[in-house]
């Protein structure tokens, strides 16, 4: 099925192109999430390994400013505490990992996409990191993590310019 873009030139000279698309959602106490990885197009975008049917399934991967615009509107990128808030829901750090699965009880439906490293992708299916809105410094990022090995979620932080997976949270 094909998809209609509506596509918002900036005087910045670039480019962000959204998908008509409807985004599956879950609520996680008050917070409404998309249930699957934001698939946006925007610069500082990519598809795993440049294949089209990895990003229908696993979304793009963001870097840090890049995923601060991506999110439609209606939607924002999730902030440090908006992560925590979900993952006490869910049953805290210890567990979240495995509840956030696509096999949880929860419906996040967290797919593993992996990481780029500009150029370079690695770990999909094995690894799934999530950039929040909050900073570190100013080259580092906070985001999540979730590995295929275990049932934790864990929060760290890394350079802004890798590629991430992104999750909207509903403003």
């Amino acid at each position: 099925m094909k998809r209609k873009l509506f596509c918002l030139a900036f005087i910045s000279s670039f480019i962000v192109c959204i998908s008509a698309q409807n985004f599956k959602t879950v609520k996680l106490g008050s917070q409404v999430w998309m249930a699957e990885n934001l698939n946006v197009i925007s610069p500082g975008s990519w598809i795993y390994n440049e294949n089209a049917d990895l990003g229908r399934s696993y979304g793009r991967l963001y870097t840090w400013d890049a995923a601060k615009n991506a999110c439609p509107s209606g939607w924002h990128m999730p902030t440090e505490q908006e992560w925590q808030k979900m993952i006490e829901y869910v049953g805290g750090e210890g567990q979240a990992g495995k509840q956030l699965k696509p096999n949880g009880n929860y419906g996040f439906n967290a797919l593993l996409g992996g990481f780029s490293d500009i150029g370079s992708y690695r770990l999909m299916g094995y690894y799934g990191a999530y950039w929040t809105a909050s900073d570190f410094d100013k080259e580092h990022g906070w985001y999540f993590f979730i590995t295929s090995k275990d049932n934790f979620i864990t929060k760290t932080y890394f350079r802004k310019t890798y590629g991430f997976s992104v999750r909207c949270v509903k403003n």
